[in-house]
């Protein structure tokens, strides 16, 4: 495959070559939060909590002076996941419904590459991109078969899946009796707005799952509420009531976002299940927020 002159095209031969360090087959992970902005302990909020993140920045690289050609979901996600910018890549706008955009059938995105080269790929919440032929994914739970809500923000839902991922990883490896490298894309949607959606759970589904009658329950979520005096006003934003109850509420999700335990497993110490206790993989671990 041929490196455009620019950084765009390097970015899935990047990611494939972490798969390969001295020889070492090694597994990935990558971490999508959705609309996520400087509103974390990374980078120096001090109001909302997100010890987990804050514990994974600690041993990862920090973006501070990043940017993207298009500040749309789709496009965003279809740049990270072939190098290609939108224009190049096809996915010109919003995936979704009557927008129906989608890249090029000729582009060879990562989890197109990975699954060239014997990689086991895994995605599991926000996809937004296509189409998927594209984008093939060995193991699948999005928006395209399952709930949004319960794949992208239930954080129970999602590290179930995780553990089921790994399971058939495993399986799999011994079926084949060989040792086999994964991918695994988990794309939280949080915290991006829903009250256009699903108004009953709130602005940014803050409510759901808390445990209240009507918004279900996570049992792995204990939510933390702001008040709107708490909050960090950007400045670009204008401060005012309305502004500051939007934030407090956007920052619950955060802190969801944090509680999930994918930010988890890739400590040394053994998980546990009711039946059985299983060793977390070893794992190169990247985050990306948008």
């Amino acid at each position: 495959m041929s490196v455009w002159h620019g950084s765009y095209r390097l970015g899935p031969l990047f990611l494939t070559a972490l798969f390969y360090v001295f020889g070492e087959s090694r597994n990935v992970l990558l971490i999508i939060a959705d609309d996520a902005g400087f509103e974390t302990e990374v980078y120096n909020n001090t109001v909302v909590h997100t010890p987990h993140l804050r514990a994974l920045s600690q041993r990862s690289l920090i973006f501070r002076n990043a940017f993207t050609s298009v500040s749309s979901c789709s496009p965003s996600r279809s740049t990270i996941l072939t190098g290609l910018p939108q224009h190049q890549n096809g996915m010109y706008g919003l995936h979704q419904s009557i927008h129906h955009f989608n890249s090029f059938d000729g582009v060879q995105s990562l989890p197109l590459l990975l699954k060239q080269a014997n990689i086991h790929t895994g995605i599991i919440g926000k996809k937004h991109v296509g189409p998927g032929l594209v984008y093939p994914f060995d193991f699948s739970y999005t928006e395209e078969n399952s709930s949004v809500l319960q794949v992208g923000r239930n954080i129970t839902k999602i590290k179930l899946l995780v553990r089921n991922f790994l399971r058939s990883h495993k399986k799999e490896e011994k079926q084949r009796d060989e040792k086999r490298s994964f991918f695994l894309y988990v794309a939280f949607h949080d915290p991006h707005r829903c009250g256009h959606s699903q108004p009953q759970y709130g602005a940014f589904c803050e409510k759901f799952g808390n445990g209240d009658r009507g918004m279900g329950f996570i049992p792995d979520w204990e939510p933390k509420y702001y008040s709107p005096d708490q909050v960090k006003v950007p400045a670009f934003i204008p401060d005012t009531p309305a502004a500051r109850a939007d934030l407090a509420a956007q920052y619950t999700t955060v802190s969801r976002l944090d509680q999930g335990n994918i930010f988890r497993c890739g400590e040394t110490q053994p998980m546990h299940t009711k039946d059985r206790q299983w060793e977390p993989p070893r794992l190169q671990q990247l985050s990306v927020a948008y």
